[in-house]
């Protein structure tokens, strides 16, 4: 798992584990991994971080989900439930594709995950690192606005600048779609569109991500390693049975 300090806050990325197995290393519930080790991966993740996670069930919507924490609960703002704690160091999942946390007051809150293995992950950063945000955006949620909505919950919470830190996903160069999609994708979202390292028709949302935060007043970084390039990571792309990796963000 690899580490840095980030925009007031930290951030994590785990990584495909040494062995043979397409599954080695795995965070993902969904892919066909045994559940109780990838249970004993997140347990052993949070013990790791010294936090719990908060994890979505990902499915290419566009909702963004704000959380507060509440005594011992951490509670859904917008439908003021409670998230389950299915698991030691577990805490949802989320029905959503982006997580907001206010942590502000709030010492040792969640961190936040997002599973990718070629969608762009983004998290985000305000106040100090007090306030953050996890983004699951492939295509359609991309296209459908899910980073536009996250950064705007940032904002209805503090004033002051935003960070992204836009995690390893599939490259332009690597991300080929069928010639009409990039053509729909680019009437969307100009500059989106490109070409394979091969010549076909391609899409690259990696950098415009990058261009519409820009746009949006955010400080981007970028993490430009390529989920079917790096053996490292996880890619659907490489192998349509592999597991999820996990960006995370630990609040300050």
């Amino acid at each position: 798992m690899t580490e840095q300090l980030w925009a007031g806050a930290r951030v994590h990325l785990t990584e495909v584990d040494p062995g043979t197995g397409a599954l080695c290393g795995n965070v993902g519930l969904h892919v066909g991994d045994d559940p109780s080790l990838v249970r004993e991966r997140r347990q052993s993740l949070a013990q790791r971080l010294g936090r719990d996670v908060v994890w979505m069930d990902q499915t290419h919507s566009t909702r963004v989900e704000l959380l507060r924490v509440c005594g011992d609960e951490l509670v859904n703002v917008d439908s003021e439930a409670a998230l389950e704690h299915p698991a030691p160091g577990e805490w949802g999942p989320v029905d959503a594709d982006g997580v907001v946390i206010d942590a502000r007051g709030c010492q040792g809150a969640p961190a936040l995950a997002v599973q990718t293995a070629d969608c762009l992950p983004v998290v985000f950063s305000a106040a100090s690192g007090q306030i953050v945000a996890a983004v699951h955006a492939g295509r359609r949620g991309f296209l459908g606005g899910i980073i536009a909505r996250a950064v705007e919950r940032i904002r209805s919470l503090a004033d002051g600048p935003i960070d992204a830190l836009i995690g390893p996903a599939i490259c332009g160069s690597c991300y080929e779609v069928p010639a009409g999609m990039a053509e729909e994708s680019e009437a969307l979202m100009p500059g989106i569109r490109t070409l394979t390292s091969w010549g076909t028709s391609a899409l690259d949302l990696p950098h415009a991500a990058a261009s519409s935060l820009e746009a949006l007043g955010v400080d981007v970084d970028i993490d430009a390693r390529c989920t079917r390039e790096d053996p490292s990571l996880f890619s659907y792309r490489r192998d349509s049975s592999c597991g999820r990796q996990a960006l995370i963000i630990v609040p300050a």
